[in-house]
C-alpha cells in the first residue's frame, strides 16, 4: 500500500520546525500511526525473542541428558548407576515438555510445521536400570 503523499510533507515539516494547525493536526494521525508500527514491530521482536527463550530450554534439556549420561557411565556401583538412571528418566520427561512447549509456542504465532522439531530435539528413549555384569553383588531386600 502507498503511502498518501501528505504524510510525507507532514514529516518533512515536523522535521524541519515548520508550526502550523493544520500541520499539528495532520501530525496527531503520523505520530499514531508511528507509534501503532513501532508497536507492532516490538511486539513481532519480543514473539521472536520468546521462540528463541523456548527453544534454549529444549536445549538446556538435551544438554542435562548428556551430563546425566555421562554420570551413568562414570557410576562405580549399581547404586550409584540406578539413582542416575531414575534422574535421567526424570529429565527427560522435563525434555519432552519443553520440547511440547516449543511446539506450542509456534503455533500459537502461526508456525505449523512442527516436524523438524523432532529432528532438531532429538529425545532419546527412557532408560532402564541394568545390572553390569561387573557389578559387585550390592545385599538384596527381602
Amino acid at each position: 500500500m502507498r503511502t498518501p503523499p501528505w504524510k510525507n510533507l507532514v514529516r518533512e515539516l515536523s522535521r524541519s520546525g515548520f508550526e502550523s494547525p493544520y500541520l499539528d493536526r495532520l501530525k496527531k494521525k503520523v505520530d499514531v500511526e508511528l507509534a501503532t508500527e513501532e508497536l507492532e514491530k516490538e511486539i513481532v521482536q519480543e514473539m521472536a525473542s520468546a521462540l528463541g527463550r523456548a527453544g534454549d530450554k529444549v536445549d538446556y534439556a538435551l544438554l542435562r541428558l548428556d551430563v546425566v549420561a555421562r554420570a551413568i557411565d562414570d557410576a562405580s556401583t549399581p547404586g550409584e548407576r540406578r539413582a542416575e538412571v531414575a534422574r535421567w528418566n526424570a529429565l527427560r520427561e522435563e525434555a519432552i515438555q519443553a520440547r511440547y512447549e516449543l511446539r506450542i509456542h509456534r503455533e500459537a504465532v502461526g508456525i505449523r510445521r512442527n516436524r523438524v522439531l523432532e529432528t532438531m530435539y532429538p529425545i532419546p528413549p527412557r532408560r532402564r536400570f541394568v545390572r553390569a555384569a561387573t557389578d559387585e553383588d550390592e545385599p538384596r531386600r527381602a
